[in-house]
């Protein structure tokens, strides 16, 4: 069930109507229901391995805290973090972990091999076992107690809006919400209304315009060279941005329909002037985590080893973002090469701050933009690649046969869409940059009459009905 479906809108004014019909008492059973359903619609299976997910962490949660006095707590606690991880590496990574044992064992000429398990991949499961770990490491650390209800707790793996594609969502944020009543609001409607909009505009009219050119590349990379892959170089990029940020826009929309907030993933990725930064505006839900859970902690641990420690975490937290996404090789190697480039960064910030001090401030920053969007595109080609020999495909013929002839080129299609995909970025891309400049845009439009508004809103529903593009499944649904 797509946000951007029929069957989604009907499902969610159903879902609205009873949440703020039945009142305070039913809303987190509604909400619960309604996630279930929500799953269920996509695969009745994943339904019963959701659930088993949700109640086998809910009494580890209390297990833990009942040992969270005793000599037995460290134990406890990494019987819970195996059994995570068990299952999100059993149903992710076997396959590719027997794959690489039948590529080892061929090398090598010996006889047998193993054979490949026939799994799918649960939807979200990247997602809600991340928020399980978050969870049972801030009851160690005695940062907070285990949840006693058990629906709060299953509202919180398995929310509707975020189910598919995150946010990564973190305990101490969702809990203090859902537990409290929310009476309706016309301005969270009305927000969550907007955000949802704006959301549905990003993901279809230009990602969904955008993905037909990129998969079609991807899928067929060794037809194409020169202006073809340099084309999408650039463009994935934006591709990318408007599938994933606009899921994100409409999954905060929704939930703030029902009077939650859940945390942001995006801050204007492209305006960032480095890769550190980058991340802190690019999926911030999971770079956070990370950081929290991963990099800072192994710092502290490690910190008599100084830099080396520091740079050592940056590699391990790279590697875990980068295999969070997948299991393949290409995956790998975009967390090596964000590892690397942060740690570039991280050893040779004091010189790179002397040379920019000496240049024009205008001119530093448009560098830096550049080379970070630059690098950003490079990872791309093996995030989007299907294997390494496509990356290196890729990278190798993007300056081969290179003739600058548009007419023909399968990649742009004689339809407007194409166009107009870049145009709405374009539009975008001017309103984050007056963001960027701390000019207030939503609130500017807010303040304009009424009539104008409604010009506004209509204007972007009848781009999205009629230039919805032929790509419809969220990029991140995969992870």
């Amino acid at each position: 069930m797509q946000f951007d479906s029929l069957y989604f809108f009907v499902f969610l004014a159903v879902t609205f109507l009873l949440y703020y019909r039945l009142g305070h008492k039913f809303q987190q059973l509604v909400l619960f229901l309604a996630s279930v359903f929500f799953i269920a619609f996509l695969s009745p299976k994943l339904v019963v391995f959701t659930l088993i997910f949700v109640i086998l962490n809910y009494f580890l949660g209390i297990w833990l805290q009942k040992k969270a006095e005793t000599r037995f707590r460290v134990t406890v606690f990494w019987i819970t973090i195996a059994a995570n991880i068990g299952i999100l590496g059993f149903f992710k990574y076997i396959n590719f972990f027997f794959e690489n044992v039948n590529l080892f064992l061929s090398l090598i000429n010996a006889p047998g091999s193993v054979k490949l398990l026939d799994l799918i991949i649960p939807v979200g499961i990247s997602y809600y076992t991340f928020q399980a770990l978050g969870y049972l490491i801030r009851i160690n650390r005695k940062a907070e107690k285990a949840e006693t209800s058990f629906l709060a707790f299953a509202n919180y793996l398995i929310f509707f809006p975020k189910f598919l594609a995150g946010p990564v969502e973190r305990s101490n944020h969702f809990f203090p919400q859902i537990s409290k009543p929310v009476l309706f609001q016309a301005d969270n409607v009305t927000a969550g209304l907007r955000l949802f909009l704006w959301g549905m505009f990003k993901k279809v009219v230009i990602g969904n315009n955008l993905a037909d050119p990129v998969y079609q590349l991807y899928n067929n990379i060794e037809n194409y060279t020169g202006l073809p892959l340099l084309i999408i170089f650039f463009l994935q990029a934006i591709h990318l941005y408007a599938d994933f940020s606009g899921y994100t826009d409409m999954a905060l929309g929704v939930a703030r329909i029902f009077g939650i907030k859940l945390v942001d993933n995006f801050n204007r990725p492209f305006f960032a002037r480095n890769v550190g930064e980058f991340w802190r505006r690019w999926h911030i839900s999971l770079s956070s985590w990370c950081n929290d859970f991963i990099f800072s902690p192994f710092i502290v641990k490690y910190r008599k080893y100084g830099n080396k420690a520091a740079i050592a975490g940056i590699f391990i937290t790279f590697y875990v973002i980068g295999i969070w996404h997948g299991a393949n090789w290409t995956f790998v190697a975009v967390g090596l090469l964000q590892g690397i480039a942060i740690s570039y960064e991280f050893a040779t910030k004091r010189k790179r701050l002397q040379i920019a001090s000496r240049l024009p401030q205008g001119l530093v920053t448009f560098v830096s933009r550049t080379l970070t969007y630059l690098f950003f595109s490079l990872t791309l080609v093996f995030f989007n690649s299907q294997n390494i020999h496509d990356s290196f495909y890729f990278l190798s013929h993007i300056f081969s046969d290179f003739r600058f002839n548009l007419s023909g080129n399968k990649l742009i299609y004689d339809s407007s869409s194409f166009f107009v995909a870049i145009i709405a970025f374009g539009v975008i891309y001017i309103k984050e940059a007056l963001q960027e400049a701390k000019v207030d845009v939503p609130g500017y439009f807010y303040g304009l009459p009424r009539g104008l508004r409604w010009t506004g809103y209509y204007l972007m529903m009848a781009f999205v009905f009629y230039y919805s593009g032929a790509g419809d499944a969220f990029v991140y649904l995969q992870f």
